[in-house]
């Protein structure tokens, strides 16, 4: 394992390995204990503290008055100034209540020599995680740099800023730059409330020549000044400065075009809204921190997230694309970041205790917080009564998960506000799958018996699979052939059918084409389950005939009739050629336009029709209403099992429905079991006009 891990000790060594946000973190070697901080002292008093400078160091302001000190003076003081320069460079251990803890350069220096704005910060230790984590990124040639999804709270403005006054202050010739969710931001937020105020607080011997005023506007150079004015008129020595400059931008997606990044932060990054989203911005940003195939520059992506409309789609997308576990054939993710995501229960305040571990769970007896006021009750216990005080509530509800998320999954909840369908009630079925154990869904792949077609469909579990699935078909209705009139057809139609969105070109241009989706649905019956999707597919095969042939197993297999979108002619082709046309089925009569000719059959719905439009939507608020979430009837809950579609409904714009792949299936699915007309629902297209959902509501 220690082969994989990334070894973030400056020096080579090789301790334990650990595992923060999928990717394997090598500690350096753990020294012996006369060398790790506190040992000399009592377990249940072994916790961080900063150690004070000398006093008579303290005195000393600037390198010119560190000059003109007596040698005997200077000479007492170097070793210490010189293991202080050790300690950034290479990290601390130190004992916390009996076990050897190491934290890293920048970590010590954040805790030891960076004064935030509420003074200097506590030891935590999911912010060592953070610390640890971009420490990794910091050294993997193949990192661009940290993604971290956060709740609201947790320091990591603080830490960034830290970072880039202690990289800026020791590095020659750089360039390190600041954007946020606006330039306002960028400016007074972070580079004048924090970066330029914690340069000022740093000890003489970290500061290096300064150029310009001491409380700057613009930037934080420490270039060579025309005139290095002391109280004594010296002037600094030519080639003393590093001539490297924290700089911020205005917020636009070609802020640093041409520019060759050091180290960059981009603040608040799921709430960047359109014109200047983040996944636009990355994609230009990011060449400035890579130089041909090689990695020059680091950066810092980090924020809470906002409603999709708002800037969150685009994050989630980054989001997704720096998965560590995936990686293309340089080795890199396809975002070039690694991503990371700490739970709120980890990283809520008041909830420490004074070794800067996290209060969890309930303590059988009062702990003492590092405040020094005693904790009653965990953290989760403390989230879940403020969840619980807006049960009734839910759009407060849904706000106060997503800035305080337990998962990714609910970092990632869109606003209830504005949504097409009642969120509320997809978010109840939603935290109902999160808490099923053993999960209803299982994944796995169809194949032929043998490899033979058109014999047998087996289902083989298989965690990559690319089906889901909640429920199979008795032996007895499985692969059951049915012919009429010399043509086969779906068997099992009285018990379920299904919906498809399918594409025709096998690959595109940048190779997140929309994917192919499918849904089987059970009608109302008295034999099986019924009202209940029972198969979910979404995946985008290398050719398009792959994700036909998935698709023609699996109506073989349950033996249930599809609808599909008429437009999309490779699949009907397909399942024509293939000799199982008659599973597709004609577009239902409650769909046909009004005066056509109600004898001329044809496969499957115009996807274009507004009728179509209108009723697809219409079948899934109808669906969502009835079987989704908790029933204020029955007190049962819906079971629905499938949380990609429940969050593909959550974000779906009927104005832009290309982008929707499983609602779209999922819809057509619905549509397909419908015998009669829908009862009179919304109307759509009246939505843009009005929100229709200030809270859950139920007829």
């Amino acid at each position: 394992m220690k082969d994989e891990a990334i070894v973030i000790d400056p020096n080579g060594t090789q301790g334990e390995v650990i595992d923060i946000g999928d990717i394997h973190i090598c500690l350096p070697r753990k020294p012996k204990k006369s060398e790790i901080l506190f040992s000399n002292k009592k377990k249940d008093l072994q916790m961080w503290e900063r150690i004070p400078m000398p006093e008579e160091l303290r005195r000393v302001r600037s390198m010119d008055e560190w000059g003109e000190m007596p040698r005997e003076f200077r000479e007492r003081f170097r070793p210490y100034i010189e293991e202080e320069f050790r300690r950034r460079r290479d990290g601390v251990w130190f004992y916390n209540n009996g076990d050897p803890t190491y934290i890293t350069g920048r970590h010590y220096m954040a805790l030891q020599w960076t004064k935030f704005d509420i003074g200097y910060p506590n030891y935590l230790s999911f912010q060592r995680d953070i610390f640890l984590h971009m420490a990794a990124c910091e050294a993997d040639p193949n990192c661009i740099g940290q993604l971290y999804t956060k709740c609201r709270r947790s320091g990591y403005t603080n830490i960034c800023a830290a970072v880039l006054v202690d990289e800026a202050s020791q590095v020659k010739d750089k360039l390190l730059g600041i954007q946020s969710k606006t330039g306002k931001d960028a400016q007074e937020n972070i580079f004048m409330k924090k970066v330029v105020q914690m340069f000022r607080h740093y000890p003489f011997f970290f500061k290096p020549i300064q150029d310009g005023t001491t409380n700057p506007r613009m930037e934080l150079a420490f270039r060579e000044p025309s005139k290095k004015i002391t109280k004594k008129n010296k002037t600094a020595q030519v080639g003393d400065a590093l001539n490297t400059v924290i700089n911020w931008k205005n917020t636009t997606n070609n802020a640093y075009d041409g520019e060759k990044l050091h180290l960059l932060y981009l603040d608040e990054a799921g709430k960047w809204e359109k014109p200047t989203d983040i996944r636009d911005a990355w994609r230009i940003q990011r060449t400035c921190l890579i130089v041909g195939r090689k990695i020059i520059g680091k950066a810092m992506v980090g924020s809470t997230v906002n409603p999709m409309d708002k800037g969150g789609k685009e994050y989630k997308d980054l989001w997704e694309d720096s998965d560590p576990m995936e990686r293309n054939s340089n080795g890199r993710t396809r975002s070039g970041l690694y991503r990371l995501f700490i739970p709120a229960q980890d990283a809520l305040e008041g909830f420490f205790d004074k070794y800067g571990n996290p209060v969890v769970q309930d303590p059988e007896e009062p702990v003492e917080g590092i405040d020094g006021e005693d904790i009653l009750i965990g953290s989760k216990k403390y989230l879940k009564n403020e969840r619980e005080a807006f049960k009734n509530q839910p759009s407060e509800l849904n706000e106060i998960i997503r800035q305080f998320p337990f998962t990714t999954d609910e970092a990632f909840r869109d606003s209830i506000e504005g949504s097409l369908f009642n969120i509320g009630q997809i978010y109840e079925q939603i935290d109902h799958n999160d808490d099923l154990y053993p999960d209803p869904v299982v994944k796995g792949n169809f194949v032929w018996k043998d490899g033979q077609k058109d014999t047998e469909v087996l289902f083989r579990p298989d965690a990559s699979g690319r089906f889901r699935v909640a429920w199979l078909p008795p032996k007895e209705l499985r692969n059951v052939r049915k012919e009429s009139y010399g043509k086969m057809i779906a068997p099992n139609e009285l018990i379920g059918c299904g919906g498809v969105d399918s594409y025709d070109i096998d690959a595109t241009v940048d190779g997140r084409g929309s994917k192919g989706a499918l849904h089987l649905y059970n009608k109302f019956n008295m034999s099986h389950p019924s009202n209940m999707f029972v198969l979910e597919y979404a995946s985008r095969p290398p050719l398009a005939k792959i994700f036909y042939e998935d698709v023609l197993m699996a109506c073989f297999f349950y033996g249930y009739p599809l609808l599909i979108e008429n437009n999309k002619y490779g699949i009907a082709r397909y399942f024509e050629d293939r000799g199982y046309d008659g599973y597709l089925l004609d577009r239902p009569d409650h769909l046909k336009v009004p005066g056509s000719n109600s004898n001329v059959r044809t496969k499957g719905v115009p996807s274009n029709s507004a009728d179509v439009i209108q009723s697809h939507a219409q079948s899934i608020e109808a669906y969502i209403h009835n079987h989704v979430g908790l029933s204020r009837e029955t007190g049962e809950m819906g079971k629905m099992y499938f949380n990609r579609t429940l969050e593909d409904w959550i974000g779906f714009k009927i104005t832009d429905r290309t982008k929707f792949d499983l609602t779209i299936s999922s819809g057509l699915a619905l549509l397909a079991a419908q015998k009669a007309a829908p009862k009179e629902l919304t109307n759509f297209s009246e939505k843009k006009f009005f929100r229709r959902y200030k809270g859950i509501q139920r007829i």
